[in-house]
């Protein structure tokens, strides 16, 4: 009785195998492409076609291969697809499903194009609108033992190995004519077990020697996944990788040359966390944190660091992150070499020293222009020690003083004017800052006044009062001391790589005028006392004669 069991057994188990081979052997795909997009339809409401090679293969596995596979866009969408891929193979073990557990040996995909679009009504294609009969469909199908019109339940699942190899995400929008491309990306995770932590790397080229790279564990997957891993970017060209993404920047050449990140992530669907973040953009190397909440739109960051031979300090926000951004943000530079700072922005720099700024502002935007236009708040600035190249101040003051006594200027007054502290604060609107508060102090001058620097337009206008310091040097000097005491009107405006600098003399004759005749028409104990003075020059004498013909 029992070798007749085993020899029935053994019979059926071959006519199982003989029937897998005949399926296998007489396998028709073109019966089931038809079938995959119905599936898609009711299911996805998209449309999943499989242009190329659809095969079916027994050994060592069961498995299934199929080649250019798209799956298809709503109307409206730049792109006809969502996704294409050039080969997706699927390995399942059959012995599993006798056992109603569905157990996938290895899923791969390879040449993945993910095309991301979101239009300006707001639609994004990566969202589905599932069909009503789909969730029907789902819900009339029972099993054996559940009561009728039970739910089915859904068949056990276990994924061994996710490859992903050769994949690129293109980003649609922001008016670009061309789109913004994220790859190639390699992907490597599994095995995904129902209630275990799934492994998970993920890596991106951003150049043939550098290699951004994400690992980490994937938690809770099946219920409310949560990511935690870490994020390491190692230096590579940021200006060169935006460049091949057509990303025109106005900043210098030398700008955004090397770029570092690494930090601890933590994600879930309602907020990323950077957690002990460091990120070095050329000379400033930054610590801190960055947040992201996603239901509410908004990012935060705190950070501190050093930058050109200073510290640093930012704390910022960024709201409505998907709609019309809008930022703030406040913090210090301190100690900064100001000479580094400005040409890594400007490309060079006409003013030399060591810098603290202090600010708090707000605006809209995320481009270098929109956020320039909108921006509003208040700066503070002092730079000790310094220099500001283009103008030697002291000769233009002798010319001033040259013409004032009615000889002829020597001109020049190019050069660089060094400077012990030169200070201010501004209101900054509508890409103008406003500044009345001027101040500087120099070994010869002390220098007061106000004026406006057009951003947009990067030029600058100020109006400046000059006083020289009555020390001896200056009162010995014949040309320097005719201007002693008097408030001289220097003119700044143009580009602000080169502006203009000018002495207003007739404004200064006139001034001096009206001090001549204070001093000729003051009572004869002042007038006695100025005589008792050390004496200044007889030319002083010989203008006041001439201007009030005495």
């Amino acid at each position: 009785m029992l070798r007749r069991l085993l020899f029935g057994l053994i019979v059926l188990i071959g006519l199982a195998v003989v029937a897998l081979v005949v399926f296998v052997a007489t396998f028709d795909a073109a019966r089931y492409r038809d079938e995959i997009d119905r599936w898609a339809q009711a299911h996805l409401g998209r449309s999943l076609s499989v242009q190329g090679e659809l095969r079916l293969a027994l050994w060592p596995r069961l498995a299934l291969e199929a080649q250019t596979v798209s799956l298809g866009n709503p109307p409206g969408f730049t792109s006809p697809a969502l996704a294409e891929i050039d080969r997706l193979a699927l390995a399942v073990d059959p012995l599993a499903l006798l056992s109603r557990r569905l157990e996938v040996d290895a899923l791969t995909l390879e040449g993945v194009r993910l095309h991301l679009e979101r239009r300006p009504d707001g639609r994004e294609n990566w969202r589905f609108d599932f069909p009503p009969a789909a969730g029907e469909a789902k819900s009339t199908v029972t099993s054996p033992s559940a009561p009728e019109g039970a739910p089915a339940a859904a068949l056990p699942l276990a994924l061994g190995r996710v490859a992903v190899r050769e994949a690129y995400v293109l980003w649609y929008g922001g008016g670009r004519e061309r789109p913004f491309v994220l790859g190639p990306l390699a992907l490597e995770a599994g095995p995904m077990l129902p209630e275990a932590p799934v492994p998970l790397r993920v890596t991106l080229a951003l150049s043939e020697r550098a290699q951004a790279s994400l690992e980490g564990r994937l938690e809770q997957w099946r219920r409310a996944p949560r990511w935690v891993g870490r994020l390491e970017v190692p230096p590579f060209d940021l200006r060169a990788w935006l460049e091949a993404q057509s990303v025109a920047l106005d900043l210098p050449s030398s700008a955004l040359r090397r770029v570092r990140l690494a930090s601890d992530v933590q994600a879930d669907a309602a907020a990323l966390r950077l957690d002990a973040l460091e990120l070095t953009v050329d000379e400033i190397a930054l610590q801190g944190r960055l947040g992201v909440d996603l239901p509410g739109d908004r990012l935060e960051t705190s950070l501190t660091g050093t930058a050109y031979d200073g510290s640093l300090r930012l704390d910022a926000g960024l709201d409505d992150l998907t709609g019309s951004p809008h930022w703030q943000g406040e913090g210090r530079f301190e100690g900064v070499d100001v000479a580094r700072l400005l040409t890594a922005v400007y490309g060079k720099s006409s003013l030399t020293g060591q810098g603290s700024v202090d600010f708090a502002l707000r605006g809209r935007g995320l481009t270098a222009e929109e956020a320039l236009r909108s921006a509003q708040g208040t700066l503070r600035a002092q730079v000790r020690d310094g220099a500001v190249q283009g103008v030697d101040v002291e000769q233009l003051l002798r010319d001033a003083s040259a013409v004032l006594r009615g000889e002829r200027p020597a001109g020049g007054g190019r050069g660089s004017t060094t400077f012990e502290e030169l200070s201010g604060s501004g209101v900054l609107a509508g890409g103008v800052l406003r500044n009345d508060d001027l101040f500087g102090r120099t070994a010869l001058f002390t220098v007061e006044g106000a004026g406006r620097v057009d951003l947009i337009h990067a030029r600058l206008d100020y109006r400046l009062r000059l006083r020289l310091a009555a020390t001896p040097q200056v009162q010995r000097d014949g040309p320097l001391a005719v201007l002693l005491g008097l408030p001289i009107p220097l003119e700044v405006s143009g580009p602000l790589a080169a502006p203009s600098y000018r002495v207003v003399t007739e404004e200064l004759a006139r001034d001096f005028a009206k001090e001549a005749i204070r001093r000729r028409l003051a009572p004869q104990e002042e007038r006695q006392a100025q005589e008792e003075q050390p004496p200044v020059v007889p030319a002083v004498k010989e203008i006041f004669r001439g201007l009030i013909g005495r």
